[in-house]
């Protein structure tokens, strides 16, 4: 099972070979600001199960706790499609709109609600985290 994630113009693709391990919708500033919307969701994979392809560039910031986070855009058209995180080794984040398919997983868990929109809907049945997940929480399950 192939799924391409790709950005606007098309020049960097995500390639994954599994299904996620886990969708999760984030409601942190940081997320806010490098997307331009309240919320993003993000599909996590385990890092060996994806490929990029094309150029892109790399922004690098803090997280939680000065962990290191890596967003990978693409050069043209800004696009964000990959990202990968120092808080949960051996997994990768690719970011679920990239998709663009409406039968993609629903999300499980929404992380940051303290910085949520208030106006913002949630699925029923998800988990709440006022803030993210504790480090080591998520961990790449066995092909």
């Amino acid at each position: 099972m192939n799924r391409t994630a790709q950005c606007l113009c098309g020049g960097l693709r995500a390639i994954v070979s599994a299904p996620p391990q886990g969708v999760t919708i984030c409601h942190c500033r940081d997320c806010q600001r490098r997307s331009g919307v309240p919320l993003t969701c993000n599909a996590f994979f385990r890092t060996a199960d994806v490929r990029l392809e094309g150029a892109h560039r790399v922004y690098v910031r803090d997280g939680q706790e000065g962990r290191k986070v890596r967003h990978h855009f693409c050069p043209d058209c800004g696009t964000t499609v990959f990202s990968q995180g120092e808080k949960f080794p051996g997994l990768c984040m690719v970011v679920v709109g990239a998709f663009a398919d409406p039968d993609f997983p629903a999300p499980t868990a929404s992380v940051f609600e303290e910085t949520m929109h208030r106006w913002v809907l949630l699925p029923p049945g998800i988990e709440h985290y006022a803030q993210g997940r504790a480090a080591g929480a998520l961990k790449p399950k066995p092909a």
